[in-house]
């Protein structure tokens, strides 16, 4: 049993943790590869392709950069990822989680490898800002 007395600070990671990992996996292996053969007018074999540089990246800084994304693959990854930001949610327990770790007063921070511009889309849409310190 967890002695919650005695805890001052909570570390949660965002993706996967407080939300459900739906969104990601549904970018970046089925709506970036079929928009990327969609702007670059490529044939469609090519989404198979990037899958697999995507997925090869998977554990390296790269695999967490949007800019990198965006500058490798010459399209707008943050207005990509807008178009299917409907699907970005909460995991089913976290919002309960969060609202029992606010009454119970540690202080909450988010540790995530998430770069700045995920952020920037994923919090709004989301509420997290208002459970972490």
């Amino acid at each position: 049993m967890v002695d919650w007395n005695a805890i001052d600070t909570v570390l949660l990671d965002m993706d996967g943790t407080l939300l459900d990992l739906h969104f990601d996996s549904h970018f970046w292996l089925e709506h970036l590869p079929q928009r990327y053969v969609e702007l670059h007018k490529l044939d469609a074999h090519h989404a198979d392709t990037l899958r697999s540089r995507i997925i090869g990246e998977q554990g390296t800084l790269n695999w967490y950069s949007l800019a990198y994304w965006s500058r490798e693959l010459g399209v707008d990854v943050i207005a990509l990822k807008r178009e299917v930001q409907h699907l970005i949610g909460l995991r089913g327990d976290a919002l309960d989680f969060l609202k029992w770790l606010k009454k119970a007063h540690p202080r909450v921070v988010l540790a995530t490898n998430a770069d700045r511009e995920s952020l920037a889309l994923k919090l709004p849409l989301t509420g997290l800002e208002g459970y972490l310190d």
